[in-house]
């Protein structure tokens, strides 16, 4: 006999095979699997169009380009914290601002470009591992109060320390390169930020792939677990914040040789909220969430500004509560489910 099904089941069967558009938003999605000729392609085409956007372009293109490689720095920096540690930062402001007057105050002591630069990782890196070792005994909400009060301290804490910051007066910078390199100050910025972004980048992949990335989710997911599998849970947590400082710091090095120069202003309130707007609009614990994130900071703000000086602000709001509710994997897993129909098809070795 054959069976009578209702128009009522039919129904309730048609909407469970449906699937709906928020549905769609919040489904975690692995990573494109592209064939290796593809990947070869675009990656000496993304390689050969990086190297020479300076050389064709005007000065103000070359600095917006490069502020985009500073904020994606950033980006790496503290989602390996965020994303892979599963640790609160709202103060990564401070250790930018502690990297921009380091190579400040190195420059006025006559220290090479690329000194300086070491030091601004070395010395965010103490201080991080130093901080990190009693805040991150904290968790949730009460870490996340002790790091928004130390980008909240920043600006007075610059003002306070006069003899060395000048104050509120700031310290100019000579950023532009020495005398046998044949490139303008944009040029030699952005080679740099070009360098430093690209082994930030490769660095980032292999610990968030290797056994120190899984070390990392097993502490943000299961503390207790981690241990009994032998991971040191407070010595993972502090090296990672230390780390995330270091590349805060050395991402604020390259913004002081931008900018020429440095100024409690520069490092508000402000710019730790887009921090954290970065990583959550790209997509938290995702490598490649960090560009999508820093081309998200640096160019909406500049459209919604000439809207309105206080839209910023309220973009940032909007967007992270949007993002938080109904995209939680960011614009990457967004890509990831518009794209992985197409990269599906195409033919090659993977």
């Amino acid at each position: 006999m054959t069976a009578v099904t209702s128009p009522i089941r039919n129904l309730l069967a048609a909407r469970t095979q449906r699937t709906s558009v928020s549905e769609w938003l919040r489904r975690p999605r692995p990573a494109l699997q592209l064939p290796r000729w593809l990947l070869l392609v675009l990656l000496i085409v993304l390689a050969v169009a990086l190297v020479l956007i300076p050389l064709v372009n005007p000065s103000y293109i070359n600095l917006t380009v490069t502020l985009v490689m500073i904020w994606t720095i950033v980006g790496l920096g503290l989602n390996l914290l965020v994303g892979f540690g599963g640790q609160i930062s709202l103060g990564h402001s401070a250790f930018f601002a502690i990297g921009a007057y380091t190579v400040a105050v190195g420059g006025e002591a006559g220290w090479p470009h690329p000194f300086t630069l070491i030091a601004a990782g070395i010395l965010p890196f103490i201080l991080g591992y130093l901080i990190g070792l009693p805040a991150l005994r904290l968790k949730g909400l009460q870490l996340g109060l002790v790091t928004l009060a130390m980008a909240m301290a920043t600006p007075a804490a610059i003002r306070a320390f006069e003899p060395i910051t000048h104050g509120s007066r700031g310290i100019a910078i000579d950023g532009d390169p020495p005398a046998w390199v044949p490139l303008a100050h944009d040029q030699w910025v952005y080679y740099l930020a070009l360098l430093v972004v690209s082994i930030a980048y490769v660095v980032t992949r292999r610990l968030a792939r290797g056994r120190l990335g899984r070390s990392f989710i097993a502490v943000r997911d299961a503390e207790l677990v981690a241990e009994t599998l032998g991971v040191d849970v407070w010595q993972t947590k502090t090296r990672l914040f230390a780390a995330s400082a270091a590349y805060a710091g050395v991402a604020g090095g390259l913004y002081a040789m931008m900018l020429e120069f440095v100024g409690p202003e520069n490092f508000g309130l402000m710019m730790s909220i887009s921090f954290v707007t970065l990583i959550v609009v790209g997509g938290l614990a995702t490598v490649p969430g960090a560009v999508l994130g820093a081309l998200f900071i640096q160019y909406v703000p500049t459209f919604t500004s000439s809207i309105s000086p206080s839209a910023t602000g309220a973009t940032y709001g909007i967007v992270l509560i949007l993002f938080a509710f109904f995209v939680p994997f960011g614009l990457v897993g967004l890509l990831r489910g518009a794209l992985a129909p197409i990269v599906a098809r195409i033919p090659g070795r993977r």
